[in-house]
């Protein structure tokens, strides 16, 4: 469990950098005053999930590692 975690936290690092940097991106653009509201509301609901998804498999993954494996091998 604890090498598949080592392996798979890179990845997990790089993806929680581009969510984050594409949530700064999109909150630096300069948008009309009721266009801002609602896509402020969207990137941060986007990111909230990719956040949660991301964290969510990586958990799923690390959790049921044997699991996991099996079912792909059975396959």
């Amino acid at each position: 469990m604890g090498r598949y975690l080592l392996a798979e936290l890179p990845r997990t690092l790089a993806r929680l950098a581009v969510a984050f940097g594409l949530f700064g991106l999109i909150s630096r653009v300069p948008w009309p005053a009721e266009t801002a509201r609602w896509i402020g509301l969207a990137s941060f609901g986007s990111l909230t999930a990719a956040v949660l998804i991301i964290f969510g498999s990586l958990l799923y993954n690390t959790l049921f590692y044997d699991h996991y494996w099996r079912s792909i091998d059975s396959r």
